[in-house]
Order: structure tokens, then C-alpha cells, then sequence
């Protein structure tokens, strides 16, 4: 008797899967191996016939907007994997689906089956979310730039789009550098960092980046390697929170059964999707109005006074150093330097004048630090 108190006796929902990849044959085959079990959970039986009033997008690119807009227009609520697609037409989506009373649900167009979507837009809807930092598996560079603007876009409640974020290609790395970096404690990764900066003033913008970094080795963002990803972010209330997992289609096509389960038990028993929130209107920092940290390797004339000229140099433009490491290569010398925290454009002017003192002979390698003041 406890078990019927919560079955509806609704008739089936026709469910659309969009997509001919591994990831639309993985949604598909869910449906159909588990069928009794989703039918349990969200209410209503979900088959891949008849009229669908929920559509799956396993797509990856942004040519299925138009399909998308069609269903919401429609009223059809709509669950996407599509990260593409939420970051360059997101606040489109959001409006018809408003407009027309559906939902749209994307859980799984950041980090696949990593559950934070949620988390933000949910769970620390009453906190102040200060930064995230991401690092995902190489295979998701081409939407790294994407997954970051929808990040930010959640976390500040701010409309960001993939031309705000500032975006550069990680490089080779070589065993000198990483085998340095791991001396002095910090150890290199693909870094999404979407951050709350304030400019003289105090008025408040944000930074949205992508880029190589150099994290502390202790930092459990630090020891994450394909194919997992992970999301670290930090609430003024809750603190730091961590979302960790794999990125494969088994585990996207989670998170996209997770939604559609979701937007099943709304249609049954009523509820909506939490609605887009664009409200703050955070300004997004120019670069250079942007607080970082520097790892540098100077290769200098190895004579007396040459870290005198060189520290003249940072002290000339303001920015202090934190550590420095010395390496004796023949003639030369290696100068690893860590700068304290100061402004992006402080740190390129730095570099900038350091290729032009009369002892260094090449800036071999500027990578950022983030995840420590030290």
C-alpha cells in the first residue's frame, strides 16, 4: 500500500533522444534496459515512441539550436548535453523555455557526469559563490573556453559569453620546468578559473580564464588526470566544495537520466526548473585588471650582482617576490623566480622589462600560480 501512495496513474511520456553518437546510444539503451526502474522514479513511463514531450539533445555542436528552440517553443522540456550549445545560445533557451512553460535542464554540459550545475544553481542559491576552478580531461579543450562561461554565467549571475573568456593553449612543458615546479611544491594543469576580482574602488567584476597554471601539489585539484574532471568552488557560507568524477559518455548519459528524470517529476506533480539569473551584471575584468601570481625561468649571464638587477627589475614595477631558486648551467645560470600576488598587467610589464636587462638572456617560461597567496 506505501509503495502506490506516490505512483501516478499518468499515461507514458514520449521521449527524443537527439544525437547518432556513443553518447545517444548510451541514453537510449538506459532507457530501454531500465525502463520498469525510471518509470518508478519519476512518475511515468518514458518511451522512445509516440509523441515526445521530452527531448534529449546528445548532441555537441550548436547546430541543433534550431530543434531545441522548436521544442521549447512547443512547450517540450528539454535536457541537453550540449555545452556548445548552452554557452553561445544559453540565454535564448532560457527565455522560450520561460515563455512557454518548459524546462531546460543542462547538468551535463559541464563535466559531463559531474554533478555542480546543480549545486549552483540549487544548492548555493543562497550563498555568494567567490570562485571556481576546474580542471578537465585534454579531449574537452575545445569547449573549455564554453564549460567556463557557463560556469560563471551560474556562479555570479551574470550573463558570460565564450568572447569574455580569456583563453590560451597549453603549450609543452618541459622536464626542467615540471621537474622545478615540483621542487618548489606546485605541480602544472589546464586551469579554468573563474574568479571575483575588485578594481580600485572596490567595485566588484569577475575573471573568467583559461590557461596553464601551476597549482600547490597539495591541492586536490592538482592530482586530477584524465579522464576525470573536477570542479573546486569556493562560498562565502559553505566554504570549498568538491566535485570530482569521470567525464565518459556512461557517466554523461547519468546526468542526463538524472534530468530527465527531473523533468519527468515536474510535468507529474508540478515544479519547474530553476529559472536563468543574469540579475548581478558583473562587469568581466580586462586581463590586466587581474590578480595572479607568476612562476618565471630567467636564464641569466652567471656573473656577481646579476639577482641584484634582476630583483631591481621587480621592485621597479611593484611586484614583490615570493621565492627564488638558483641553477648553475655553465656560463649561465637559471633563476626560477615566484612572484607574490599583483596585477596581470604588473607582471607583463615585469617581463617585459626583465627581456631587456642587460643579464638576462631569455625568459624562458611564464606560467600563472593560482590556489595559494604564498
Amino acid at each position: 500500500m506505501t509503495n502506490q501512495l506516490f505512483r501516478s496513474a499518468r499515461p507514458p511520456f514520449g521521449v527524443a533522444v537527439l544525437g547518432t553518437g556513443s553518447l545517444a546510444a548510451e541514453v537510449t539503451r538506459i532507457l530501454r534496459d531500465t525502463r520498469a526502474d525510471l518509470r518508478e522514479r519519476a512518475g511515468a513511463e518514458l518511451v522512445l515512441d509516440g509523441r515526445p514531450e521530452l527531448v534529449v539533445d546528445a548532441t555537441e555542436d550548436v547546430g541543433s539550436v534550431t530543434a531545441v528552440l522548436d521544442a521549447l517553443r512547443e512547450g517540450r522540456s528539454v535536457i541537453t548535453a550540449n555545452t556548445a550549445l548552452i554557452a553561445e545560445h544559453g540565454h535564448r533557451l532560457a527565455a522560450a523555455a520561460e515563455q512557454h512553460g518548459a524546462d531546460l535542464f543542462f547538468e551535463a554540459a559541464v563535466a559531463g557526469g559531474v554533478p555542480v550545475v546543480r549545486p549552483l544553481t540549487q544548492s548555493l542559491s543562497g550563498d555568494q559563490v567567490n570562485q571556481v576552478l576546474g580542471v578537465f580531461p585534454a579531449e574537452h579543450s575545445r569547449h573549455a573556453a564554453a564549460q567556463a562561461a557557463i560556469l560563471a554565467t551560474l556562479a555570479f549571475h551574470t550573463r558570460v559569453e565564450v568572447g569574455d573568456v580569456h583563453f590560451e593553449e597549453s603549450g609543452a612543458a618541459t622536464a626542467h620546468d615540471l621537474d622545478a615546479a615540483e621542487a618548489l611544491g606546485l605541480r602544472l594543469r589546464t586551469l579554468t578559473v573563474c574568479t571575483r576580482v575588485a578594481e580600485d574602488g572596490g567595485k566588484e567584476q569577475i575573471s573568467v580564464r583559461v590557461h596553464p597554471a601551476l597549482l600547490p601539489a597539495t591541492d586536490p585539484l592538482a592530482r586530477v588526470d584524465a579522464p576525470y574532471s573536477a570542479v573546486a568552488v569556493d562560498a562565502t557560507g559553505a566554504g570549498r566544495l568538491m566535485f570530482y568524477g569521470d567525464g565518459a559518455a556512461t557517466a554523461t548519459a547519468s546526468a542526463l537520466l538524472g534530468d530527465l528524470i527531473t523533468a519527468a517529476r515536474n510535468r507529474v506533480h508540478g515544479g519547474r526548473a530553476p529559472r536563468a539569473s543574469y540579475y548581478a551584471e558583473l562587469p568581466v575584468a580586462p586581463l590586466g585588471d587581474t590578480p595572479t601570481r607568476y612562476y618565471l625561468n630567467l636564464r641569466v649571464t652567471d656573473h656577481a650582482g646579476a639577482l641584484a638587477q634582476v630583483a631591481a627589475v621587480f621592485a621597479n614595477h611593484g611586484v614583490s617576490i615570493a621565492r627564488v631558486r638558483q641553477e648553475h648551467h655553465g656560463d649561465d645560470a637559471h633563476l626560477i623566480v615566484l612572484t607574490h600576488r599583483a596585477l596581470e598587467s604588473a607582471l607583463t610589464d615585469t617581463v617585459d622589462a626583465l627581456t631587456d636587462a642587460p643579464c638576462v638572456r631569455e625568459v624562458t617560461t611564464r606560467w600563472r600560480i593560482e590556489g595559494t597567496d604564498d
